[in-house]
């Protein structure tokens, strides 16, 4: 049995039978996600091409009315900007790291990286996030595969700290944070790479150089957007928008095969990109010609304040009732 594809088409109609379910279930939500609806779920945008939903035959031959089911999952909201009191989501967050950055310099940003939690997903999806895998499926144990001498052993520990800490004090039902380059000073000076940065000085990010993609060694951010190290804030892309999306690729390869705090994969070669905000795009694959295309059509921020979401792939069973009924809306932070 050949895979059934979710097309704009059927796309549509789930979403406009969703609409009652919809109203009816941001009554059931908590003042705190009430607070968060207008700022989380502006810079999510579930569109078909990214999602990629298909379903195939039954998961087991006792279980017919269980099906298999494949698609992308939107899992990290990686907010890029200039630091300090700048972000996304319409109320200031302080960094501690961010005195001095100039903010009339695009080339240089900070990255936060949060993870998406399913009510965000549910409330994107029309309240039919019951469809989707969800994001805990979507999670994999992080083996670190970049050992960086004594720049890492100075302060990984102290960025987890810090990225904790920052944990504790956010609001209850707020999108967990994963890493924020406002904490880790090699952000800024590029020690973690150094040494990578020297041997690869000599490889251009062309066709060929770009076919390198070893998960956790990559060399090239695709075919269109040149070296992915060093991994740092600085760089000197002809694009505002082209060089944050660079900005994200870098966080979310440190995050996950530095420090090893990002429980998604972080593999260039798997994972889709999707600018949100200024403009909202479709999510393609890193540095591709359709990625680097889609983003420049786009808006540029004046604040130099962007969006972008990171979508992997999972597999997982749904029951027939969630994959062609309408979902009951989840009730999060209950």
């Amino acid at each position: 049995m050949g895979p059934y594809s979710l097309y704009r088409r059927d796309f549509l109609k789930m979403s406009s039978t969703a609409a009652l379910a919809a109203g009816a279930g941001l009554s059931m939500y908590t003042e705190h996600a009430k607070a968060l609806v207008p700022g989380l779920t502006s810079l999510l945008s579930v569109d078909p091409i990214t999602l990629e939903y298909k379903v195939f035959g039954p998961c087991c031959h006792f279980c017919p009315n269980k099906l298999i089911v494949s698609h992308y999952q939107p899992v990290v909201l990686c907010e890029v900007v200039k630091g300090g009191g700048d972000t996304v989501f319409g109320n200031p967050i302080s960094g501690p790291l961010a005195v001095g950055v100039d903010v009339n310099d695009y080339t240089t940003f900070d990255v936060r990286l949060w993870e998406i939690p399913d009510w965000a997903v549910d409330i994107a999806m029309g309240f039919q996030g019951c469809k989707m895998c969800g994001v805990d499926d979507a999670k994999s144990p992080a083996i670190p595969t970049d050992w960086t001498g004594v720049c890492g052993m100075l302060t990984d520990k102290a960025v987890a700290a810090a990225v904790s800490k920052a944990n504790d004090a956010l609001p209850n039902c707020f999108p967990k944070l994963l890493y924020s380059t406002e904490m880790d000073p090699t952000w800024r000076t590029g020690c973690r790479d150094i040494f990578k940065a020297q041997q690869l000085a000599g490889v251009l990010c062309n066709n060929i150089g770009s076919l390198i993609q070893i998960p956790g060694f990559e060399t090239c951010i695709g075919t269109n957007w040149g070296p992915l190290y060093p991994r740092q804030m600085a760089g000197q892309n002809d694009n505002p928008v082209v060089q944050a999306g660079i900005a994200a690729y870098r966080a979310l390869h440190v995050a996950r095969f530095s420090l090893g705090s990002l429980p998604f994969d972080a593999s260039l070669a798997v994972g889709k990109l999707q600018q949100t905000a200024p403009a909202t795009g479709v999510g393609f694959g890193a540095g591709s010609l359709m990625l680097d295309t889609d983003v420049r059509l786009g808006n540029v921020s004046l604040a130099n304040v962007y969006s972008f979401v990171w979508w992997v792939p999972v597999v997982c069973c749904k029951s027939y009732k969630d994959i062609f009924g309408v979902c009951a809306p989840s009730v999060p932070c209950s």
